[in-house]
């Protein structure tokens, strides 16, 4: 080989070995570095709080709702949804039910001045309203869940404290007669206004330009309906309540479901008149078996007539299931009976215990009327209780307002002044009428 061959093999030797040691300093270099794919395997790691529910499925679909809509309406997307999968049922109401349907509700009232129950649509707001027909064609269409409401039955009022809906009630009958707390303040901060007036309908004038999302009426009256009408034709939308024809009290208290369907408030409706159902059902039993059962007056004459409950009424049930006797418990009606103070006397002078239905001053201005009504074995026995505990200055009484709706507590007070030794239980509407109004 000559000199130059051998100088040539020689450099290119030294070229490889240059090479292979920069690829061998390539490689060191790249174990030294860190690896980009595992920090950002590292990034994509979950957080420690959960990452938002899908709204749809894989499709794009909506998911199903899993509670009512209380606090908005239905979007566009929703509108094949189910949008009330919390429901109401009624069990002991007997004038009123529902009908759900995927974005409406039908509820039908049932009344004693109309030959028809009155049939009213509930519309979930932001979905396509139904086309109605038949005997649908007519009803009113009334969106919920309802933002401003008045109702002119003092029993709702307590229904929008229990729901935890105060901020949705902007007008009762009379304010004066409210006693629930959480309504008072808004009365006092002028976010509720009165509109009854003194001869029983409302103040439609003034209604009319409130332009409230419902207004809830008594289904009492022959006119009940031309209120309905009146109002319904100014854009006022109308709902009835007929609690009050209820005979039985745990079917008064659910009513507190009508109100939660205005409301969207089933689920918790519903838990609350599970639990009064329950508690009334423990005073039942308390004294179920009770072989001493007192006879029990109610109510007092009114310029010479005595208007006591019927034997089927709602507070002959109570004496009732509080272990008692009622004087006119053989007589059939639901309704209010009219005798002369004679009848009365000759029927329940022998009671044991009797409970006053009106406000009392005191108990000397009611005998004062007919000294015979001092001949009830009750006033010699000191057994006489006025149900105006917890009366207002203004005249409001949580009997006719709380007591409805807490049917387990209005039982307790009769179970525990007719049974004192087997109730343990505070008196809540009724009174000693030796004590003056709580």
């Amino acid at each position: 080989m000559t000199l130059a061959s051998r100088t040539r093999a020689f450099l290119l030797l030294l070229v490889a070995a240059l090479a292979l040691a920069a690829c061998a300093d390539d490689v060191e270099e790249a174990a030294d570095e860190p690896d980009d794919t595992t920090e950002d395997a590292e990034d994509d790691e979950p957080d420690d709080e959960p990452a938002d529910e899908p709204d749809g499925d894989a499709d794009g679909e909506p998911a199903a709702l899993e509670a009512n809509l209380t606090d908005r309406c239905a979007e566009e997307d929703e509108a094949d949804l189910d949008l009330f999968p919390e429901q109401a049922s009624f069990e002991h109401a007997e004038r009123v039910d529902v009908r759900y349907h995927d974005h409406y509700k039908v509820v039908e009232v049932t009344t004693t001045f109309t030959d028809e129950p009155v049939t009213f649509v509930l519309l979930q707001c932001g979905a396509e309203p139904p086309e109605l027909d038949g005997d649908l064609a007519e009803a009113p269409v009334i969106e919920v869940p309802v933002e401003e409401a008045v109702t002119l039955t003092t029993v709702n009022v307590a229904h929008f404290d229990a729901l935890d809906a105060v901020d949705r009630l902007v007008g009762v009958g009379t304010t004066d007669f409210v006693t629930t707390a959480s309504v008072r303040e808004r009365i006092d901060a002028g976010e509720v206004e009165g509109y009854g007036t003194p001869e029983g309908p409302p103040d439609a004038e003034r209604l009319i330009a409130a332009s409230p999302d419902v207004a809830v009426l008594d289904a009492f009256g022959d006119s009940v309906l031309d209120d309905v009408a009146l109002l319904g034709d100014a854009e006022v939308d109308v709902l009835l309540n007929a609690d009050f024809d209820e005979p039985a009290p745990l079917g008064r208290a659910e009513w507190l479901k009508v109100t939660a369907l205005l409301l969207n408030r089933e689920a918790d409706a519903e838990a609350l008149f599970d639990e009064i159902a329950a508690e009334y059902d423990a005073v039942v039993a308390a004294v179920a078996d009770v072989e001493d059962r007192p006879r029990g007056l109610l109510d007092e004459p009114f310029e010479g007539t005595w208007f006591a409950p019927g034997g089927e009424s709602l507070t002959a049930t109570l004496i009732d299931d509080a272990g008692g006797d009622y004087v006119f418990a053989d007589d059939d009606a639901t309704g209010s009976l009219a005798f002369d103070i004679e009848t009365v006397l000759d029927e329940g002078a022998d009671a044991d215990v009797w409970l006053l239905g009106s406000v009392m001053a005191s108990f000397e201005e009611l005998l004062a009327q007919d000294e015979r009504l001092t001949e009830i074995a009750a006033v010699g026995d000191d057994a006489v209780w006025a149900g105006d505990a917890g009366t207002s200055p203004e005249g409001g009484n949580p009997r006719f307002e709380r007591a409805p709706l807490r049917a387990d507590e209005l039982l307790a007070d009769v179970a525990t002044i007719l049974h004192p030794d087997l109730v343990e239980h505070e008196l809540r509407y009724y009174r000693p009428v030796g004590e003056g109004a709580q």
